[in-house]
């Protein structure tokens, strides 16, 4: 018998990339695609700005990416600018949080680059 005044919590919708990536059926290429949606995940709600807006972007060129509307230089063109961008705000940061935006910031965008990205081109 279902208890009273319990709210039944809804499942976030998967965006098109999660969909994507759902697909990895190689456990370690999993691992490490659940590991960056999950790093993802946390960037696109963190409460520095700058961390946010490079995560939505990256999901867009992600996307975009995946769509053949930019080719994989392009995107090593953005993941370069962005890291070099990053390194600046992660050094400009107290000692006890640039471990955490490291990790939501250059390490999202090191998954990107070597684990995402051309898993999304062979799914082309």
């Amino acid at each position: 018998m279902p208890s009273a005044g319990k709210r039944k919590h809804k499942k976030p919708r998967k965006s098109e990339l999660d969909s994507a990536l759902g697909q990895v059926s190689d456990e370690s290429v999993a691992a490490a695609m659940k590991e960056f949606q999950d790093l993802l995940a946390q960037a696109k709600v963190d409460t520095t700005e700058l961390i946010r807006q490079n995560a939505e972007e990256l999901e867009r060129r992600l996307i975009l990416l995946k769509k053949g509307k930019i080719d994989k230089e392009d995107f090593d063109f953005f993941v370069e600018n962005q890291k070099r961008a990053l390194r600046v705000f992660i050094d400009s940061q107290p000692a006890q949080a640039q471990e955490r935006a490291e990790k939501l910031t250059l390490h999202v965008l090191e998954i990107a680059a070597t684990k995402v990205a051309p898993l999304l081109l062979a799914m082309i």
